[in-house]
């Protein structure tokens, strides 16, 4: 418990081609190899082959899955709600809400009560797999804002279910093939889960099916998925990864209609900028309403952005009176505080 009436010194925080946090000895999502890191994800651009990691036990086994560990990589779990003391603070894991496995992480000093919240990659709306994601207060509030702009409001995703329903249908009453490109890890789960009231089976590209088979006993109802065959799309819906070389040869043999599904959608150039027939917004990170409303939340003193949009994000942040600050804009930048 906080003493009254006293102010603890906030956590040290320094950025130096990643976010550190020097009292715990802690990197959070470095891009670099380190000791001691959290990783919130296991996104590629999120892990790194550490010595030590901090993860959900999920996180750990897409990392494994993926060879994005090191072989003397030592795993600590921290589960969602799970506590880990080190140094003097304690660490807790929350959901995210990104992508599966995802996790935030509270810290909280103990002699004094100073808190932080790192978000990693997030957003607060219920996807179609995974859990929700959990927010804590803190004093200082490390956040993700990569849709950092007013524009950038997504629409739900029963919404963006029923566009890629009505898309899949037309498609096939068009005599073509439907394709559907996201990520592997992620957002093809994603298009899977809003593909579950369709008649036809789906096909999903080895690499999608690889990370789908170790995320399987999470994910629930699914449509009926068929082994992957290339040469017999036809009366299949096909969910690829962006950029393999297939798609270039399914959509001239086949009469093949392409839709990426990003967050992106809400651009209005994405699908020239895709070169696919549609663009739909279905994102795993929070856009800006959900931005504000994890301010408003975890009522910080002080905010970190990071990611997109971060400078304009800080600023509207300051013209509402806040004290929030783009961080890692320069190439060596120390924030101890």
């Amino acid at each position: 418990m906080r003493a009254p009436g006293k102010c603890p010194r906030l956590i040290q925080i320094t950025f130096q081609k990643g976010i550190y946090l020097p009292e715990i000895d802690l990197w959070l999502d470095p891009p670099h190899s380190r000791q001691k890191a959290f990783i919130s994800h296991a996104h590629s651009d999120h892990v790194g082959r550490h010595r030590e990691v901090i993860c959900t036990r999920l996180t750990q086994n897409l990392m494994n899955l993926r060879n994005a560990a090191g072989r003397r990589t030592q795993f600590s779990d921290l589960e969602y709600g799970q506590t880990l003391q080190l140094s003097g603070f304690e660490l807790t894991a929350l959901s995210a809400g990104h992508i599966m496995g995802s996790a935030m992480l509270h810290v909280r000093r103990i002699r004094d009560g100073a808190s932080l919240l790192y978000t990693g990659d997030y957003k607060l709306r219920a996807g179609l797999t995974g859990q929700p994601a959990e927010l804590k207060e803190a004093d200082t509030l490390i956040m993700e804002t990569t849709f950092g702009l007013r524009k950038y409001v997504f629409p739900t995703a029963a919404e963006v279910t029923r566009m890629i329903g009505d898309f899949v249908s037309k498609t096939f009453t068009e005599g073509g093939v439907p394709i559907l490109l996201g990520y592997s890890l992620g957002k093809a789960q994603e298009i899977v889960a809003a593909l579950r009231g369709i008649q036809n089976p789906v096909m999903l590209h080895p690499h999608i099916e690889k990370v789908s088979a170790l995320l399987a006993p999470h994910l629930g109802p699914m449509p009926e998925i068929r082994a992957w065959d290339e040469c017999n799309p036809r009366g299949h819906v096909l969910v690829l990864p962006p950029h393999v070389p297939q798609i270039q040869s399914l959509k001239e043999k086949f009469k093949c209609k392409v839709a990426m599904v990003s967050g992106w959608g809400l651009d209005p150039s994405a699908k020239y900028r895709y070169r696919t027939d549609e663009v739909f917004p279905l994102s795993d990170h929070a856009d800006y309403p959900q931005l504000i409303e994890t301010v408003e939340r975890v009522k910080p003193k002080i905010i970190y952005t990071v990611h997109g949009f971060t400078r304009e994000f800080a600023a509207d942040l300051r013209a509402k009176g806040l004290d929030a600050r783009a961080l890692g804009q320069e190439e060596q930048l120390d924030l101890s505080l």
